[in-house]
């Protein structure tokens, strides 16, 4: 599924209902129920997706256009896949502050309808720029992923390869997989700890003279990994 097409399944707050099947007539669809604990009134839902491998953000709303909880969207998947894993953090705004978040997972078959529940709790905070674990109570999601904090919200940035750390942390890191080797290049959590979006050289089993790669790091084998 393309940004567009997720776009274009998630209509804005005006066409959102409480009443009957928000996924009728798609073939298939997750159906997105928003409700909150002391957040009552939002202008805005902003999405952070992983589904069937991909990652895509979206805002759902108009800034100054209030509508009261609870009510219901529909998130319509056109992938091909059989079985279709999906992750989502929300942050629900108004007039741009965040007043609440919730994360959730669930699967759906292709050509079948679920409905996933979203619980906007109180929001913490994060700190602008700062890389976080997931799995903690600040960031409900997958904790072996690094989310970075954008505008108060938590947004999916890297996988790990294996674990992350520290928790509860706006430094957080992808930990080392392996040993690395003297003098060789190594992307962050691959054989030492890093950020896996940048390029380390191996020097005393630790990574040194790191180099952002803003297309990606890619690993190409023992001391071999390059920007892409």
């Amino acid at each position: 599924m393309t940004l567009r097409a997720l776009l274009a399944s998630a209509a804005v707050l005006a066409g959102c209902s409480t009443d009957g099947d928000p996924c009728d007539g798609a073939d298939t669809c997750v159906q997105l129920d928003v409700d909150g604990l002391e957040v009552r009134t939002i202008d805005q839902v902003e999405l952070d997706l992983i589904y069937a491998g991909h990652h895509a953000t979206t805002t759902v709303g108009t800034i100054g256009d209030a509508k009261d909880l609870p009510f219901s969207f529909p998130l319509r998947l056109d992938v091909p896949d059989p079985l279709i894993s999906i992750s989502v953090i929300a942050a629900g705004r108004l007039n741009g502050t965040v007043l609440g978040l919730d994360a959730a997972n669930t699967t759906v078959q292709q050509g079948h309808h679920e409905s996933l529940r979203l619980l906007l709790g109180a929001a913490h905070g994060c700190t602008e720029g700062g890389l976080y674990c997931g799995g903690t109570d600040d960031v409900l999601a997958d904790g072996r992923s690094l989310y970075r904090c954008t505008r108060q919200v938590p947004i999916f940035y890297m996988r790990c390869r294996g674990s992350c750390y520290p928790h509860y942390d706006d430094h957080a890191l992808c930990a080392a997989d392996g040993v690395c080797r003297d003098g060789g290049t190594y992307c962050g959590g691959h054989a030492l700890d890093g950020d896996p979006g940048t390029l380390y050289v191996c020097q005393d089993f630790r990574g040194v003279t790191p180099t952002p790669c803003p297309r990606g790091c890619v690993e190409h084998g023992d001391g071999a990994d390059a920007c892409q």
